[in-house]
């Protein structure tokens, strides 16, 4: 069986973008490791260090992804028992996705790009660009439609 993780960006681009997944793949024979990962960022306040999200916030969070998540399955057209819903929390969503398509010996992950270019593109990091540098599986890299 083959392990397809598919790393979701919450923004409503990337899920129009990664609902078009079922004309990519075939869905036979294949474990859809759905993840989002939140940033954990440091901030220092008048000398005091700030962390956003605290872990207080943590299963309020969660709970949302892995909400917004199953409403995307379903939209797909995916079942349940195909399907594994994940929310995790790093420093580096980079590093916590490498470890995970290790950890899950990964066929192939997919990612869905918001569209940028040019300047605005050029700002921003990429997770698609890390994604096709570092993966230790194949990539398939999902853009808008004009």
């Amino acid at each position: 069986m083959k392990n397809i993780v598919i790393c979701a960006d919450l923004n409503e681009k990337s899920l129009e973008v990664l609902k078009t997944l079922n004309q990519s793949l075939d869905f036979k024979e294949a474990k859809f490791h759905f993840i989002h990962i939140f940033e954990i960022h440091m901030y220092n306040a008048d000398l005091v260090p700030v962390i956003f999200p605290t872990e207080v916030q943590y299963p309020e969070i969660e709970k949302s992804t892995i909400g917004i998540l199953d409403k995307l399955t379903k939209d797909i057209g995916l079942k349940n028992e195909q399907v594994e819903l994940k929310c995790f929390f790093s420093h580096s969503r980079e590093e916590k996705i490498r470890s995970y398509l290790n950890e899950v010996h990964a066929n192939m992950v997919v990612v869905a790009t918001r569209g940028k270019h040019g300047i605005e593109g050029f700002f921003s990091s990429s997770l698609a660009d890390f994604l096709c540098k570092y993966s230790p599986c194949d990539v398939l890299v999902l853009r808008p439609k004009k």
